[in-house]
Order: structure tokens, then sequence, then C-alpha cells
């Protein structure tokens, strides 16, 4: 796996791109406890935003993780949590490299409570942004898989999710670079 054998390159790009990160960071709600990331990767999300506990399937980098966050190593499609545990779940650009996306958006449906919210940020295929890093030779972007806008919203949809608000921000090129789904739970 990519971000095992790549763990630390994968961190060190927070720093590299300071000011890109900090605008994705103003963009994410704080989260109502308690709360998930589904994908935390290093914890670079989870920490700033106060995150409860974040998974990932890389050893690697929960190794980095964990000195940010609680983590436990699980699948997105087979977390170890009971039905509607959780407030905020957050998928933060893990959807692109989700093996299977719908299945995974069930799962967070099954750990999120009745009333909580699933905030899901992506950059859409569609996006300036997004057409730029399709085409980028970079070994964590070769294996993305990044979707369209309408894509993304079907897909929420088939997971019983609606769409209580969509929040954008410009990283580079518009204001769709980067695109934050609020979600609340159809029932």
């Amino acid at each position: 796996m990519i971000f095992d054998l790549l763990a630390e390159r994968y961190d060190k790009w927070y720093d590299r791109h300071r000011e890109i990160y900090e605008k994705e960071l103003r963009l994410i709600r704080k989260p109502k406890k308690p709360s998930l990331e589904i994908g935390v990767g290093t914890g670079r999300f989870c920490e700033p935003l106060g995150i409860d506990i974040g998974i990932d399937i890389s050893k690697k980098v929960l190794e980095i993780a964990k000195n940010r966050c609680e983590v436990i190593r699980a699948d997105a499609c087979n977390m170890p949590f009971k039905d509607e545990v959780f407030s905020t779940v957050y998928i933060i650009f893990t959807l692109c490299f989700l093996e299977n996306p719908n299945e995974s958006l069930k799962e967070a449906w099954r750990v999120l409570k009745k009333d909580g919210r699933l905030i899901m940020c992506v950059i859409p295929k569609d996006s300036g942004l997004g057409e730029e890093y399709s085409r980028k030779q970079s070994p964590f972007y070769k294996i993305a898989k990044f979707y369209r806008e309408g894509e993304i919203e079907k897909m929420l949809e088939e997971s019983r999710f609606e769409i209580v608000e969509v929040r954008r921000t410009k990283l580079k090129y518009s204001e769709n670079d980067f695109v934050c789904y609020e979600c609340g739970k159809v029932i």
C-alpha cells in the first residue's frame, strides 16, 4: 500500500503547502462529540478540528497520527463500532482512495447518530484542481479515483444521506477546488 511506503512524504506535504492546508481547515466545521474521521491518514485534520477517533487501514500513517489523536486500524467498509454512536463523521479527501466508496458511505451511515452529521470534503474531478491532480504522476494521485460533483451527490443519496449544506473554497483555480458536503441521515 502506497500510504505505508510513503507515510512521511504524505505527511510533509501539509508543511510544504501550509497555505492550502489552512484554507481547507477553515472551511471544515468542528465536530459535535463524539466524532470519527474515516481515513484519518496522518491525523492532520483530526488534531486541529478536535475529532475524537480516526480510523485508517495503513499502519504507517497511523503511527504518525497516534501522536495527534486516538486511532484504530480499521477498514471503512467494516468499522468496529456499534450502530449510531457518533454525532459527527468526517471523510476528508478519503473518498478518492476508497476501494468501495458506496459501502464505506453505508457504513458511515450506520455508525452516525440519527441527528448526526456526515462531513465529506473532496476535490471534485470537474474542478481545476481535480483535473490537475488527475493528470499528476504523484504516487498518491495515480491510485486515486476522483469523482464529479454529480457522482458524489448520487453516492450520498444512494447511501441515504441528505445534503444539508455545501461549502466551497478556492485553493488554486476556482471556488470549486475544495468542496465540503454536510449531510444528515435519511431515516
